[in-house]
Parts: C-alpha cells; structure tokens; sequence
C-alpha cells in the first residue's frame, strides 16, 4: 500500500470513529483535539487502529501521537509482518 492509499485509509477510518466529523474535512494535519477527541477517545481509537491495520502502538510512542498525519508516519514506520 502507497502513502496515498495509506492516508486514504486512515482518513476514512478516523471519519468512521469521530462523530460530527466528515471525512472531506480531516487532513493529515488535523489534531485529535481539533476532531473533538479527548485523550480517552483517542487511546481506543488507537486501540480500533490496531485491530484494523495490523499494527501495535508502543506505549512509549503513544504519548507522541497527536494528528492525523502522526497515525499515517507511525503505520507506514511499523507495517504489519505480513505486509499489507
């Protein structure tokens, strides 16, 4: 899976979680505070990526993640074993 398509994805995916929230107005740029998500909606949101990606966070890394585009650089460092 490309950048693009990868952004794509998660773009749509975050749209699918936040309510109030269409997917036409998230950017990569955009912050978890700024989609109305606290720091409790965030950490299951993380939680719903894993399971959808294929992917683990660290708990570590978790702490630094806060848009949109952190999500996206994180999968795309961490893929999934079996590829995409």
């Amino acid at each position: 899976m490309d950048t693009a398509e990868l952004e794509a994805k998660v773009i749509e995916f975050i749209a699918s979680k936040v309510d109030n929230v269409d997917a036409s107005t998230i950017t990569t740029a955009s912050k978890f505070d700024e989609l109305g998500l606290d720091s409790m909606d965030t950490i299951q949101l993380l939680f719903d990526a894993e399971d959808i990606f294929g992917v683990t966070f660290d708990g570590e890394e978790v702490k630094t993640l806060r848009s949109v585009g952190d999500i996206i650089a994180y999968i795309s460092a961490h893929p999934p074993k079996g590829g995409w």
